[in-house]
């Protein structure tokens, strides 16, 4: 899971489940915030651009995959990602002896 700020003002942008190169963000793997997320119903044609609440930087433009899934083209530099770690969870692949 990566959290995606924007560069230019550090503001949140979106919690996404996802790791290595974010080249396209898919909204149906978005976790937070809610508005963006529930843009997964939308078509293509109705996604606006992805941009900073804060300070107004665009950060991606509406795509959609071969299959169909709707996602943003992420503009490099634009944004920073940083991992999450959950804490406290328990991991089948955890040995405790």
């Amino acid at each position: 899971m990566i959290e995606i700020q924007c560069t230019q003002c550090k503001t949140f942008i979106a919690r996404y489940t996802g790791s290595g190169e974010l080249d396209l963000m898919f909204l149906d793997s978005v976790i937070k915030p809610n508005s963006l997320a529930d843009l997964k119903s939308s078509s293509k044609a109705d996604l606006p651009n992805l941009v900073c609440n804060e300070c107004g930087r665009k950060l991606g433009k509406p795509t959609a995959d071969e299959t169909g899934r709707l996602a943003y083209k992420m503009i490099k530099s634009s944004f920073r990602k940083k991992g999450i770690i959950k804490a406290m969870t328990t991991s089948p692949h955890t040995s405790w002896r």
